[in-house]
């Protein structure tokens, strides 16, 4: 495997806001952890809306929001969530994987169920966001978050591995993590 090697400066400092939420939400038993592509392109925001609705509407009770820019730059809350969990689903805008791979470079061990969302609607997003109608944007990412609620939250399943609607083939389909 390669590796690239980041500098990150620390900081003395934590957002507020986020370490009362990753407090609030530090639950014995713990939750699921959700994370997602921040990316600035449609299949990112469809992503992040992905995982906005599991954490906020469809199954805020079982699960967590992670913040991978927090968890990945710092030590603190967000990370905590992160370990504490007893799965962390990564719902990825596509099949580069953005926040497993950051999250796998300060957590070697973790092993998140890995979403590819582009793989779950039908659309062929382009890069921009403002070339997508928010509605076109906002009904894939439903489609995402009901196949996540359903196949990862509502009934269990093994972590670690890709999940794909289409054929699985070389661009959508990722190494399970754990050997899975």
């Amino acid at each position: 495997m390669n590796y690239e090697t980041i500098k990150i400066e620390k900081v003395e400092t934590a957002c507020p806001a986020c370490e009362e939420y990753a407090e609030k939400h530090f639950t014995n038993p713990p939750r699921i952890a959700v994370m997602a592509c921040e990316g600035a392109c449609a299949k990112g925001e469809v992503a992040r809306m992905a995982a906005n609705l599991i954490t906020h509407q469809l199954a805020r009770e079982n699960t967590v929001r992670i913040c991978p820019g927090g968890a990945f730059t710092k030590d603190t809350g967000q990370r905590n969530l992160v370990r504490m969990a007893n799965k962390t689903i990564a719902v990825e805008g596509c099949f580069i994987s953005c926040s497993s791979r950051m999250m796998k470079g300060v957590l070697p061990d973790l092993c998140p169920v890995i979403v590819q969302a582009d793989t779950l609607y039908e659309s062929s997003l382009p890069f921009g966001i403002d070339e997508v109608p928010e509605e076109e944007l906002r009904e894939c990412a439903r489609v995402v978050a009901a196949n996540i609620v359903a196949e990862h939250i509502k009934k269990p399943a093994a972590t670690g591995k890709t999940i794909t609607k289409k054929e699985p083939t070389a661009k959508n389909t990722k190494s399970s993590c754990c050997g899975n």
